[in-house]
């Protein structure tokens, strides 16, 4: 037996133990390895059968591609026509452009501390990553 659990929730997440398992397996494999999940994450989803974890992590990392590209895009944008970048951050995470990498995870610099745009992107989740899970 088998199962497949990718994460979501990095590092922080981890040291936190607040990750998010994404679990493919039968419902017997996946009643046996909840519990020991469960020590490491705060939430543990069956996504499915065999194969089915790993294809929801897929798809959720291209969610966050996405998003993050239009954000990084649209903070450029912002920057380039002399806009204060905190003020659109303002503006955007209560707007129809808030997403998780706008208001959690922002790529342009001085706009939130404890991310990797504040430490000169040192850290994080790298654009390499993101190519090769955008492959998959």
């Amino acid at each position: 037996s088998m199962v497949d659990a990718p994460v979501s929730g990095g590092v922080p997440g981890a040291t936190a133990g607040t990750l998010t398992f994404m679990v493919g397996g039968s419902d017997r494999d996946y009643a046996a390895i909840e519990p020991i999940l469960k020590k490491m994450g705060a939430r543990i989803v069956h996504c499915g059968g065999p194969g089915k974890g790993s294809a929801v992590k897929v798809c959720n990392n291209l969610i966050l591609a996405a998003s993050m590209l239009g954000v990084s895009e649209g903070f450029r944008l912002a920057e380039s026509l002399g806009v204060d970048l905190k003020t659109f951050a303002s503006v955007v995470n209560t707007s129809s452009g808030r997403c998780w990498s706008s208001d959690t995870y922002n790529p342009a610099p001085g706009v939130m501390e404890n991310v990797p745009a504040c430490r000169d992107y040192k850290g994080g989740f790298g654009v390499d990553l993101m190519a090769k899970d955008v492959g998959l």
